[in-house]
């Protein structure tokens, strides 16, 4: 079906755009694997790893009850960690994926802007901090980053040669995504959004409505998984600043009811005033192409903000990774629109500067967790009459990781509290776990000397009543802190009672 709306249709590709690309795709692996098995497995990654290791049927039992987001990535890394299971060869599938990201940005931004604009993008993406961080992180993140980006371009190449394998094609990698992160399901929406913009003969709506209907089954089982998971793992979310003002927020109905009818009118305002000014209904690329990359980079933000209102808020920077090529398109378009040549030079220089200054910080920083320093420490200093006590309870899972990764042969100190022995499943740790002064204190008494793991806590401060607890019952059985060591996101504290 021939159609007025023309998305760039690629010409004979150069060989000098083949090697600037192919370069720019080398450079996106070298910052991803630069260092990347330094680092020991933070908490979240080495949830994902425990669960990769599991059983086929303990994997889907947590996938169902627990896990359900990043399904897919769990499901992948299930057969790759068969293959090796150092920080560089797990990781390496995520870096595998922000690789891929590149080649596929550049073609998508080609086919919005022009070759001038994509080689930019896929520059920018290739250098960018968010990326490089979640390329070297064994979680879905990258492979979400890679699944939405592709999906997009399927999507910009659907509405310009609109056949059906297409837009099935589109359906399913959208899905895909949603399996990676449950916050990419807020894209599918945001290309509806973008449709809005176009004048409606140039949309083919009945590939559209059969690519919806697809999607839609496709995502049955994943939207089974949400519904069956426990979703009290993300409380966590309502601690940073927009979650603390949006949490006072929900908490009061009222205000929570005006500021949706306010967030209503501005919607129909702004419509009214795009209408008004003839912004819509566009009918060519260069129009429709900033409305395509403002609804990908706005209605997931808008979406989100719904959600904390009437929910709970979820506003975790990594979880916009999926905003994260809009971002770096935009600003691709940008520069190529600036018509003197040595200002878009400069432009296009500040930004990829300002990229790997952001990188360079990244590598600077350091392991947020040292668990394997950590879990050595105390398998080494540890003798008889000791016991081990984690707080919070699920930092057992990194710690039981590293215990059977690097010392299986060596005697462990018999855990305090969780007091289930080390053949058991680590994943029981991952759910929530009271923590009381008297099962502490009760359990205290059978050791000499007790190693307490502290992490995702405040070590001195009296604002966490688990960790309030944990400390009140070590005092109750009689237990002074003799000695702490500190490691990366970590404090060990060696307790005894004389």
């Amino acid at each position: 079906m021939q159609t007025d709306l023309q998305l760039i249709r690629p010409r004979a590709i150069r060989v000098d755009r083949r090697v600037l690309v192919f370069a720019e795709t080398v450079l996106a692996a070298i910052l991803a694997f630069a260092a990347i098995g330094t680092r020991s497995f933070w908490l979240d990654e080495s949830v994902s790893v425990t669960m990769a290791k599991l059983d086929w049927g303990s994997l889907v039992h947590e996938l169902r009850v627990r896990e359900g987001n990043m399904s897919l990535y769990h499901l992948l890394l299930f057969g790759w960690i068969r293959l090796g299971d150092s920080e560089l060869f797990v990781r390496s599938l995520s870096a595998l994926a922000a690789v891929a990201t590149v080649p596929l940005g550049y073609l998508l931004t080609r086919r919005l802007a022009g070759t001038r604009a994509a080689l930019l993008a896929g520059l920018l993406l290739a250098v960018n901090p968010m990326v490089v961080r979640y390329a070297q992180e064994a979680r879905g993140y990258a492979l979400c980053l890679l699944l939405v980006t592709a999906g997009s371009y399927l999507f910009v190449l659907a509405l310009d040669r609109p056949t059906w394998p297409l837009w099935l094609g589109y359906a399913a990698v959208v899905a895909l995504a949603g399996y990676a992160h449950d916050f990419a399901l807020l894209i599918p929406p945001a290309h509806a959004v973008s449709l809005a913009f176009l004048r409606r003969d140039l949309v083919p709506w009945r590939k559209v409505a059969g690519a919806a209907c697809t999607l839609v089954l496709l995502l049955v089982p994943l939207l089974y998984l949400l519904a069956s998971n426990d979703s009290s793992g993300i409380e966590w979310a309502t601690g940073n600043a927009p979650g603390r003002i949006f949490t006072r927020i929900h908490d009061h109905r009222p205000v929570a009811a005006a500021v949706l009818v306010a967030g209503l009118v501005a919607t129909v305002l702004a419509w009214l005033g795009l209408r008004r000014f003839g912004v819509t209904p566009l009918n060519n690329r260069r129009s429709w192409r900033w409305a395509f990359l403002l609804s990908w980079l706005i209605t997931p933000l808008a979406a989100v903000a719904v959600l904390a209102v009437v929910y709970r808020p979820l506003f975790v920077v990594r979880y916009f990774i999926i905003c994260l090529p809009a971002v770096v398109i935009l600003a691709a378009l940008v520069v190529a629109q600036l018509l003197h040549g040595r200002i878009a030079a400069a432009a296009a220089s500040a930004l990829v500067a300002i990229s790997l200054l952001g990188v360079l910080r990244w590598y600077a920083n350091g392991e947020s967790e040292n668990w394997r320093h950590a879990t050595s420490y105390v398998v080494q200093k540890t003798r008889r009459g000791d016991g081990v006590l984690f707080y919070a309870p699920y930092v057992r899972i990194p710690f039981t990781l590293y215990a059977r990764l690097d010392h299986g042969g060596h005697r462990l100190p018999p855990p305090v509290y969780p007091s289930a022995g080390w053949r058991a499943d680590a994943m029981r740790f991952n759910s929530y776990i009271p923590v009381t002064a008297g099962a502490v204190r009760s359990r205290a008494a059978h050791f000499e000397r007790i190693w307490l793991v502290v992490s995702h806590a405040n070590l001195y401060g009296g604002t966490d009543p688990g960790y309030d607890a944990v400390r009140a019952g070590l005092a109750e059985a009689g237990f002074r802190r003799a000695a702490v060591v500190h490691f990366a996101g970590i404090d060990v504290l060696r307790y005894a009672t004389h």
